[in-house]
């Protein structure tokens, strides 16, 4: 969808040995690794044991966002990058927008900085401790949900043209009225 030439390497078993052991696979053929789960906090979430096992160094392991909190990030000494996305498709997906793509294009030398717009929102919203980004279609002018926003509920991302970004949850903040001017994240055709 993007235009980059991606390689299905494979599906690593629930060990710490068969995930180092892929990565370290992996890393023979790529210049950029990109996972989807085991980056969490479950008993079989072994990627970030196994990635200083292969030489990585993770610069950032959670991220305070929804959704995308265990997004795990590691370098290389030999310039390769490391992208551990949540599991959950949604997570995975929105992570992927605000984190991966921006790399690419800052590995091919072009501008990272994604394409914005204000919005009013859609409808009232009661703010998350964390910043969130909401999926959203823009259509003759106006904008519209979604549908459900939890990050593992897929058809939200279908048919999202757009990432909402609604700001955390603070003492004097804790909703965002309908009409309200958000910032909007192209991230599909309008």
């Amino acid at each position: 969808e993007d235009g980059y030439n991606v390689t299905f390497c494979s599906h690593f078993p629930d060990s710490l040995h068969d995930v180092t052991e892929g990565l370290r696979t992996t890393l023979q053929h790529a210049d950029i690794v990109l996972t989807t789960g085991g980056v969490s906090m479950g008993e079989c979430d072994y990627l970030k044991e196994a990635l200083p096992a292969v030489g990585a160094s993770v610069q950032f392991g959670r991220v305070h966002m929804k959704p995308g909190k265990p997004t795990t990030f590691a370098t290389f000494s030999s310039g390769q990058l490391f992208f551990g996305l949540p599991g959950n498709p949604v997570s995975a997906m929105v992570t992927y927008k605000l984190f991966v793509l921006p790399a690419l294009r800052v590995w091919e030398g072009r501008d990272p900085s994604p394409s914005v717009m204000r919005v009013e929102l859609p409808e009232t919203r009661n703010l998350d401790p964390r910043p969130e980004y909401m999926r959203a279609v823009y259509k003759n002018g106006s904008v519209e949900l979604t549908g459900g926003q939890c990050s593992s509920r897929l058809l939200s991302m279908k048919s999202a043209n757009l990432l909402l970004k609604l700001p955390p949850r603070s003492e004097t903040c804790t909703s965002v009225e309908k009409g309200t001017l958000v910032e909007a994240m192209i991230i599909g055709r309008l």
